[in-house]
């Protein structure tokens, strides 16, 4: 939200410069200053596009913001206090989802050993723990949208998400559930696989 701001401060900066060198040539006997309506219609249409860039950028932001809180849309209390909250906190309003920096929701509490995922060994588990991701209530809670994340940053290993069913492995074990993971998916490794 900060850097919008800062986008809109930056146009109206922009638009107020061209202004104030358009007004100060008119004066000065024997200078031209183009200021013919392609100049200036230029100069207006790339203020235009930035503050639309800004004010859908804003937008779009604040509807995830009050989305991760649980209000509704359209709920314009929920929304002020949750851009209060956003403001008042220097970043994420209470209830909504921190997330790493490619975009995925962010590790909560002491790591587990995803090792003990099958198809998810040492390099892996290293390119993972450097995305952010490092607990088994991580992966179980991935959309689609998440996986696409995570997979653009797997190189060789791309599809092995989908390919040896981590979400589904990462929900039995964020359960504790040894029994049916080994039911599914054959002996659990031993824990100390990291």
């Amino acid at each position: 939200m900060t850097q919008s701001i800062i986008l809109i401060i930056a146009a109206l900066l922009l638009a107020g410069a061209i202004i104030l060198m358009l007004r100060a040539g008119r004066g000065k006997a024997g200078r031209h200053v183009d200021t013919s309506v392609t100049a200036v219609g230029a100069a207006a249409e790339v203020v235009r596009n930035v503050v639309e860039e800004v004010t859908e950028t804003t937008a779009d932001s604040l509807e995830d913001d009050v989305a991760a809180s649980g209000a509704r849309e359209g709920d314009v209390p929920a929304a002020m206090s949750n851009a209060a909250a956003i403001m008042a906190s220097g970043g994420a309003a209470a209830g909504a989802v921190t997330l790493t920096d490619i975009g995925v929701p962010a590790a909560s509490g002491a790591p587990d050993n995803l090792r003990q995922i099958k198809g998810l060994g040492p390099k892996l588990n290293t390119t993972l723990i450097g995305l952010g991701i490092t607990r088994f209530d991580q992966i179980a809670a991935w959309s689609a949208d998440d996986v696409a994340k995570v997979d653009a940053h797997l190189g060789t290993f791309k599809g092995r998400i989908v390919r040896d069913n981590w979400i589904e492995q990462a929900r039995f074990l964020a359960a504790g559930d040894v029994a049916g993971f080994e039911a599914k998916f054959g002996k659990l490794d031993s824990p100390t696989n990291g």
